[in-house]
């Protein structure tokens, strides 16, 4: 046993077996392949670059292995499974990454943490693969023949036309546009003053809301009885605009009247000038002026007949009177014509009523 265990050979087996051994704890720690593990599908648009073997990662950590890859329909299957503590839940996406654009990428999903768990006999369908190079590429040549105008010789200037126009439009600006960032950066590297200001609006609102708070049984007072002078208003603007309905009909009958009669009635004013000027210069006073009211009133009123509401004339014919000598020999004469229509003389004078006299004498009643 000795021999056997001092030897070479014996060594170089002892230090396979214990290095066999090192490798196999190593992986099942690091691999575990007893976990248990959770079977996904998902259709990409494409799969360049993805191969069976490959990683499912989820924010970038392995969470699982790519299983197969096979065309199906206008799309490609990927089959994978991931560990069963990192099952996928809620909406999931999928999608192809890579560190680089030449290496082989690998699978990364993404769920809503917390949500019910994915349904795995359903394929994820929400799915996006990167642009390949060439695509990139190719949409960057379309954009450049676009902007140049795709060899059309009446838009190759295209380009420097927009440049020309724009550095005409933006000229003389320049003083303003580094104002303006000036500006900005002052306000950013001093912050507080906005938030000063802001704390000094917060204050002066606390004041306002405290005045208010105090003297709140005053404006409670005014609100509840602004609805009897709100009232008040609505019924004194009705007013107003049944004055100013008014006045659509009468200026109008006034613009009427000073056109057809402006000229005849401003000359009337012109002529009674002068008697109004002797009327003012006779009445002593207001109260004068006012007490010859009634009279001229009385006689509107015996003018106008009651009973028919037309004008009427009240004529008293005229009388003469005779002398005292000659009145009894000729009221004497008239008694005979005419009865009674000779009174008899006064203060040595007549009064005889000449007009019923004369037309009496030719049948006249």
């Amino acid at each position: 046993m000795t021999r056997i265990l001092r030897s070479q050979g014996f060594v170089t087996a002892l230090g396979a077996l214990v290095l066999a051994l090192v490798a196999a704890i190593g992986y099942l720690v690091v691999f575990d392949p007893a976990r248990k593990t959770v079977a996904y599908c998902a259709v990409m648009p494409d799969a360049v670059g993805l191969y069976p073997g490959n990683h499912v990662t989820a924010l970038g950590i392995p969470i699982g292995t790519v299983n197969s890859v096979r065309p199906e329909g206008t799309g490609v299957r990927v089959d994978f499974e991931v560990q069963e503590d990192r099952a996928l839940r809620g909406e999931v996406t999928a999608t192809t990454v890579s560190d680089t654009l030449v290496a082989d990428r690998d699978l990364a999903v993404l769920g809503e943490p917390g949500a019910a768990p994915w349904d795995r006999s359903t394929c994820i369908t929400k799915t996006f693969t990167p642009k390949s190079i060439s695509q990139t590429l190719q949409g960057f040549s379309q954009l450049a023949g676009q902007l140049t105008g795709g060899g059309n010789p009446g838009e190759q200037t295209r380009i420097r036309d927009s440049v020309v126009a724009f550095e005409a439009a933006t000229s003389g600006t320049g003083p303003e546009l580094n104002k303006l960032i000036t500006d900005l950066g002052d306000a950013l590297r001093a912050p507080d003053a906005a938030i000063g200001r802001i704390g000094g609006l917060l204050d002066s609102y606390s004041r306002l809301m405290s005045s208010i708070a105090l003297n709140w049984d005053d404006i409670e007072i005014v609100l509840m009885q602004a609805t009897e002078g709100i009232a008040f208003i609505n019924e004194l603007w009705s007013r107003v605009v049944q004055l100013i309905d008014s006045l659509l009909v009468i200026l109008p009958w006034l613009n009427s009247i000073a056109r057809e009669y402006g000229r005849p009635i401003l000359g009337a004013l012109d002529g009674a000038l002068p008697g109004l000027r002797l009327l003012s210069a006779n009445v002593a006073g207001l109260q004068q002026l006012v007490s010859m009211v009634p009279p001229i009133v009385q006689f509107f009123e015996e003018v106008i007949d009651p009973a028919t509401g037309r004008p009427q004339l009240t004529y008293a014919a005229p009388k003469v009177a005779l002398p005292r000598a000659e009145a009894d020999r000729i009221c004497a004469a008239l008694n005979g014509l005419r009865p009674g229509h000779c009174d008899g003389a006064e203060n040595g004078l007549s009064d005889v009523n000449l007009v019923s006299l004369v037309l009496g004498t030719v049948g006249a009643r």
